[in-house]
């Protein structure tokens, strides 16, 4: 009985040796993340809880700002579009004493209301990459919706000899702002193509929440719109989904694909040639210009009400470039 006991207790002393040594480990890794002994100021970005390359590459930037600035950047990363856990991470910001918050806007009069009591209380706000929705208060940082699709357009020609019936897949909205924003987009391909007498937009279609429908609209274009040899896809994530379906369906090179954002599967189906291209937002630049913009108004200094930042294409003639440099920016950052 006594061994037994022993043995219980020996291992519930190097158990307890284990989690002491995992607290310890924990509480290191925290304070290396500081960006420095004494931040000058803390700010929060609040950001969305996705997978997409776009997040990996805008905290790049903002990390970087961060160092340069002498600020503590936290991230909080919360559902997409979710209008009460955007207010509720708010209002937790505000009551912290955060110096700072850059955030995307969910709607109009809920965003509104809480980004006024934090600009009450005194606490400078920022909205990055997100035109949908124009806070009168709120500078903005990042890309323009109208350059996306003007941007996009462009791409059109090249890739059919300019003969085209588009479809465009335009992003996830939700009821309010829509209809300005998709138009901003849309009038921007469509001035694009302007030019060229044999390309127009056959259909347009709204992503709706759901794992699946970026497949489910390419087979409807596939099945029903047989005309159609062109899709512009202007959600990062559903761009490779898009090109999955023309692989299953074996129409790769029949119907081109014009998409957006950086995940590595859009690269490797670029590559491959089953994307003609993609339209990537410079998201390293908006995280930096993010925190940049945020650390001058808790400075009292004035900023731009929009800063727009540029957009660049990637196809088959300079995907291996944009890898190549890519990693490098990556393995800088590291050293």
């Amino acid at each position: 009985m006594r061994g037994i006991f022993a043995i219980l207790s020996a291992m519930l002393l190097t158990l307890l040796l284990m989690l002491g040594n995992l607290f310890i480990t924990i509480n290191q890794t925290n304070v290396e993340q500081l960006p420095g002994n004494s931040p000058e100021y803390h700010i929060q970005i609040i950001t969305q809880n996705t997978d997409e390359h776009f997040w990996t590459l805008f905290q790049e930037g903002a990390l970087n700002a961060s160092k340069d600035l002498n600020l503590y950047v936290e991230f909080v990363p919360i559902a997409p579009r979710n209008v009460d856990v955007l207010v509720e991470t708010v209002q937790k910001a505000i009551y912290s004493k955060i110096d700072g918050i850059a955030l995307q806007p969910a709607d109009y009069i809920g965003t509104q209301e809480v980004t006024k009591k934090a600009l009450d209380a005194g606490i400078p706000v920022i909205n990055y990459e997100n035109d949908k929705y124009l806070i009168p208060e709120l500078a903005v940082v990042g890309s323009n919706s109208y350059d996306i699709g003007y941007t996009a357009g462009k791409m059109v020609s090249p890739a059919t000899n300019g003969d085209a019936n588009i479809a465009v897949i335009l992003d996830e909205g939700s009821k309010q702002g829509d209809s300005e924003y998709k138009n901003m987009k849309v009038q921007g391909i469509i001035d694009a193509i302007a030019a060229y007498g044999r390309v127009n937009i056959s259909e347009i279609y709204t992503l709706d929440a759901g794992m699946f429908e970026a497949e489910r609209l390419t087979n409807t274009i596939l099945t029903e719109k047989k005309d159609i040899n062109v899709i512009i896809c202007t959600d990062e994530k559903s761009t490779p989904a898009v090109a999955q379906v023309l692989v299953d369906s074996n129409k790769v090179g029949d119907v081109k694909v014009i998409g957006y954002g950086t995940m590595s599967q859009t690269l490797n189906y670029i590559r491959k040639g089953v994307i003609y291209g993609t339209v990537s937002p410079n998201a390293y630049e908006i995280g930096y210009q993010t925190v940049e913009q945020l650390y001058e108004s808790i400075k009292g200094e004035a900023v731009s009400d929009s800063i727009y930042t540029e957009l660049f294409t990637i196809d088959n003639s300079n995907v291996d470039q944009y890898n190549t440099e890519s990693k490098e920016r990556k393995d800088e950052n590291i050293k």
